[in-house]
């Protein structure tokens, strides 16, 4: 009977766990309701002003990894997961497993977020800086520093933290600047890293701002809301 009884317990467990990923899983939004980043992003220059103004950028940037602190600092950014990055900036531990609603309120956003971004990347498959110079970017590691995965446009890092940045403005408003400045200051080492250029930059942050409009109008999303909020104030009353 107790053998009975564990089985039943064990497959309840298995079962809630399946739906929770499930549910951290899915987006707000339908395909159909996200805007086109074709449509509304600019091209990445190949030339020109603009194109002038992202090689000094780039070039600016490697005399900024010069200095230790500045160096130091961007591989930190590098090699930390995002959470552990925003959670740093909040001053306490915002972001972890156990804050379940707030957790998928930022799971949700994000995988939004990709469903526009990743064809953008795609679509205008852009060199990153250091592959068009030829020159090694700052990495922890060597053999990661002349090579890539992915395009540069729209920077993904850019997307991810300025959507953190909005998302979790909503959920604790009195920290807005704190996550508004983690999120530039993320973006702003992809630069001095020489992994991504200004207008990379730029268009991410851009991106991330037309898909967070789209969220703010859904119910789904503003529902979600309400529960992180909650669970957020829960937070603080422990603290």
């Amino acid at each position: 009977m107790k053998k009975v009884q564990y089985f039943l317990v064990a497959a309840v467990l298995a079962a809630s766990c399946s739906q929770a990923q499930h549910r951290y899983n899915e987006g707000f939004l339908a395909l159909r309701d996200l805007p086109n980043a074709v449509k509304f992003l600019p091209a990445p220059p190949v030339s020109g002003p603009e194109y002038d103004k992202d090689v000094e950028a780039y070039e600016l940037g490697k005399k900024l990894r010069e200095d230790p602190k500045v160096r130091d600092h961007c591989i930190h950014q590098d090699t930390t997961d995002m959470n552990t990055v925003f959670n740093e900036a909040l001053g306490f531990n915002l972001l972890q497993i156990e804050n379940h609603e707030i957790m998928y309120l930022l799971a949700g956003a994000i995988r939004d977020v990709r469903k526009v971004s990743k064809p953008a990347k795609e679509y205008y498959k852009r060199a990153k800086p250091f592959e068009v110079f030829h020159e090694a970017s700052l990495k922890l590691k060597a053999d990661k520093a002349m090579s890539s995965s992915t395009y540069a446009y729209p920077s993904g890092h850019a997307v991810r933290s300025w959507m953190y940045a909005y998302v979790l403005a909503d959920v604790a408003p009195e920290y807005k600047d704190s996550l508004n400045k983690c999120a530039e200051d993320y973006s702003k080492c992809r630069v001095i890293m020489g992994r991504h250029w200004q207008t990379d930059i730029d268009a991410g942050k851009l991106l991330s701002t037309k898909v967070y409009e789209k969220l703010k109008q859904s119910p789904a999303y503003q529902a979600q809301v309400k529960l992180a909020r909650e669970e957020y104030e829960a937070i603080k009353n422990q603290k």
